[in-house]
This record gives structure tokens, sequence and C-alpha cells, in this order.
């Protein structure tokens, strides 16, 4: 995984973007999930441009950096569990599996584990009550977030990734 310096310096710029969405996101409290659904997009930017293993070890970085630069530490439990993975996680899913159906399942299985893990994880914390309301629309959200997810790297693909001269 020998990278020319063009690519470490326009990862280095990605990173730079991902972790001002994460410090953002403790700044500006009101759109916290936006903002990390903003990083989760930069980490899936390089794994379209650099591949799958480049993309985790940039996912790692993120989390690292993330944690050590945001303000408010119970937060970045989100972008760490959900957010940040999920790039991967949808592009290994994609990736392997052939059926749309069986697709939409096992993100749905993910989102659920990894929102359980959260949920867990964040109660050590603070208190919170679920009701079967707020299940039933963070399902509906995460389904709208899959979409636009694809609806950007798509756009990336097309329209943003041929005006890059990264060579």
């Amino acid at each position: 995984m020998l990278l020319k310096s063009k690519n470490i310096a326009y990862l280095g710029v990605l990173l730079g973007l991902n972790q001002l969405f994460i410090i953002l996101s403790s700044v500006i409290e009101t759109n916290t999930l936006i903002l990390f659904a903003a990083a989760a997009l930069i980490v899936g930017v390089v794994i379209i441009e650099f591949g799958g293993k480049s993309g985790a070890l940039f996912y790692v970085a993120s989390c690292i950096l993330g944690f050590l630069l945001t303000f408010n530490k119970i937060e970045i439990i989100t972008y760490i569990l959900f957010f940040g993975i999920y790039s991967m996680i949808k592009y290994l899913i994609e990736k392997k599996v052939q059926s749309k159906v069986v697709e939409i399942a096992v993100k749905y299985i993910y989102f659920n584990i990894s929102l359980l893990i959260m949920y867990f994880v964040i109660k050590m914390f603070i208190t919170i009550q679920l009701y079967w309301w707020m299940i039933l629309g963070v399902q509906i959200l995460f389904f709208i977030y899959d979409y636009a997810f694809t609806i950007f790297i798509n756009y990336y693909m097309t329209s943003i990734r041929p005006k890059i001269k990264k060579n």
C-alpha cells in the first residue's frame, strides 16, 4: 500500500474534512447526526478512491482523531459504532451480496445490532427510555440514510470523481 505524495495529501485533506464534521458535531448540537453522516460519506470517498484496506485504515484514524479532538466523548460513540464503520459495511455488503432483498436484510440486521450495542453503551453513561415508535422511526431514517448515501456515492463517481485529477 505505497502511496504517492499526491494521494497522501488527498487523504490528509479528506481526513481534515472528516474531522471538521466530527468536531462541528460537538459544537452544533442540533445537527450531530447529520454531521456524523457527512463524516461517514468521506470514509466512503476514501473507499472508492483507494479501496477497502485504505478505507479501513482511514476509518481507524478518523475514530482515534475524532475521540481525541471532539468535545463530547459520548457522542463520538455513535460515529465509531455506526456512522464511520457503515461505509465499510455497506461496501462489503454491496460487493458480496447479489440479491437486493438479502442486501437490504443484512444492512438492517447490522443496523439493529449496532443500534442495540449503542443503546447499552450509552445507557452506561446516561439514562434513556426507548418507545416502540422511536425504534420504528429510526428504522425509517436508516432506510433514508442508506438511500441518500447511495445517491451521494453515485453522484461522486459520476460527477465529482472525473473532475478530480489525482495523477
